[in-house]
């Protein structure tokens, strides 16, 4: 990992320093692409994704100030109810998450523009990859504001024109279209070209994709299944719904992920990107405890889902208790005061640490195995594409089952605590098929709304570590239905629960009339206004 750093350290300071497409201080801060023989498109690649390395992996950054917020909203973390932030976010986090993107965008204009001057096809192979990367990150800013820039953002540094720099907002209807047919385009094309591509490149992108390692056949089935994801999102309510099935049933059709082996994860890694350090230091003291909601789904059958052991530690009684919104302010604090502050008289049950807090090897989901198999399930049950729904919901609580009971038998763990640690599950081996086929027989029975069963069964997959999907998802479908009570206190105005988030502050100051225009489609930048694709929440 300190190898691929160092091969393209160079290239990402072609973009570096630069945090919004339309501040006019950037012209000066662009060196010229031409001008450089370092910026290559194989160490542009890895630029790309390094880029958007925060918001990829579990980083402490990304869990305690941006998921934090969505785990909230999405009641996959618990929580107290009367915090005063339960439906606000810092406007900051929300600047650095849009800011973050828009370095991510930089390193991949410069990447096409490296490339249509070296015009070799060997390298093209370079761009598409990085695209479906943009593609995956652009979808998640979509989701949480609506219209974005996109189409005109970030050429600064390729046409030096600071006039045009300030770039408008394509409407999100727009964005979801292109996005659906870039991908679909893409996967056609990594496919051709994977077959063609010379010795040497298939060595550079080794070297460089430190995402899929150069596995061609990995890309295809992330990017397929990123248009599956995607096609499923706009197809039961908008004007996109007809565009949503084709499109749908299309992915469907195609390789898919499919099991632990080709789901695409980013990995830890103890050679200079800690990630588990992070995530520790973010998740062993703060948000550690479980949300009641994600329990009671988890014990729908009456007995305990196979994955509580290796998520949650139960309270002092040995049951599971979670945080709930039901709860009182009164009974929240009780439960957590001084009576119950140590490990030995905890009320809450919290997150494993052998699974989370102190594994050193977790692995951040990019696009899970299990969530392949709930969004065919959806896809299914609603009709989008031709298949059965039981069956591919069985494989999605079967994939998800065992996603975190590898996580838990591969924790290797260099820092541990015997107070902490002591009453942790360690699981040695996964739960017997024939086990896993039974229980997920009984969850499927225990709904009689089987979408209701799909959305959060793929709810409780997604827990903390993609909180912004959970809570996309219960926008789009309503389920699963939770109850999201007032937030008593002090809330900047945020009583309750959101639609959308509002546009950093900077863009109103720096992009100003482009600005307006997206505020006027978004019911004056209102919190409270719902995308296009999405219910009301309540």
């Amino acid at each position: 990992m300190k190898k691929i750093y160092i091969a393209f350290i160079a290239a990402i300071a072609l973009v570096a320093s630069l945090y919004s497409c339309s501040n006019a201080q950037f012209g000066e801060l662009y060196p010229d692409p031409s001008k450089t023989s370092t910026a290559t498109c194989d160490k542009l690649l890895t630029g790309t994704l390094y880029a958007g390395n925060q918001n990829t992996f579990n980083s402490y950054w990304r869990m305690y100030t941006w998921d934090n917020y969505f785990g909230k909203l999405a009641q996959t973390i618990g929580f107290k109810n009367n915090s005063g932030t339960v439906y606000y976010i810092n406007d900051g986090y929300a600047n650095d998450r849009w800011n973050n993107f828009y370095d991510i965008l930089r390193n991949f204009r410069v990447l096409e523009n490296v490339y249509s001057q070296d015009n070799d096809l060997d390298n093209k192979i370079f761009v598409d990859l990085a695209e479906v990367f943009v593609i995956d990150h652009l979808s998640q800013l979509v989701d949480i504001w609506g219209p974005v820039p996109y189409s005109e953002a970030c050429y600064l540094g390729i046409n030096f024109d600071l006039a045009s720099s300030y770039a408008a907002y394509d409407d999100d209807k727009d964005l979801y279209t292109t996005m659906l047919q870039r991908l679909d385009a893409l996967y056609t094309e990594i496919g051709s070209l994977s077959g063609s591509i010379s010795a040497n490149t298939k060595s550079k992108l080794a070297k460089q994709d430190f995402l899929c390692l150069g596995d061609l056949d990995m890309w295809q089935r992330y990017c397929n299944t990123l248009m599956l994801r995607l096609a499923v999102h706009v197809s039961a309510n908008g004007t996109l719904t007809s565009t949503g099935k084709q499109y749908a049933s299309t992915a469907a059709s195609r390789k898919l992920v499919t099991d632990l082996d080709n789901s695409i994860m980013a990995k830890s890694d103890n050679d200079g990107f800690k990630y588990y350090e992070n995530f520790r230091d973010g998740y062993k003291d703060i948000n550690n405890t479980a949300s009641q909601a994600i329990i009671d789904a988890m014990q729908i059958t009456g007995v305990d889902d196979p994955r509580l052991k290796v998520i949650y530690v139960p309270g002092e009684d040995g049951l599971y208790h979670g945080y709930s919104t039901y709860e009182t302010d009164e009974q929240q604090n009780e439960r957590a005061g001084s009576a119950h502050n140590t490990e030995e008289t905890r009320y809450y049950a919290r997150l494993n640490g052998k699974t989370f807090t102190y594994n050193n090897f977790m692995e951040s989901p990019v696009m899970s195995a299990a969530e392949a198999w709930f969004l065919l399930a959806e896809a299914y049950q609603q009709g989008y594409a031709s298949g059965n729904a039981e069956t591919a919901f069985k494989k999605g609580v079967e994939m998800s089952i065992k996603a975190y009971y590898k996580s838990n038998m591969n924790s290797q763990q260099t820092q541990t605590s015997s107070s902490v640690q002591a009453n942790d599950f360690k699981a040695t081996e996964y739960p017997s098929d024939a086990s896993i086929e039974t229980y997920a027989t009984e969850v499927w029975g225990a709904y009689s709304n089987k979408l209701e069963a799909i959305m959060t069964q793929k709810w409780v997959h997604f827990g903390i570590l993609q909180a912004t999907q959970a809570w996309t998802d219960i926008r789009r479908t309503g389920y699963p239905s939770l109850y999201y009570p007032a937030d008593g206190a002090d809330n900047n105005g945020y009583k309750t629960v959101t639609q959308r988030v509002k546009y950093p502050n900077t863009e109103a100051s720096n992009n100003a009339e482009n600005y307006a225009a997206a505020a006027a489609m978004t019911n004056n930048d209102s919190p409270y206004h719902s995308l296009f694709w999405a219910k009301t929440i309540n």
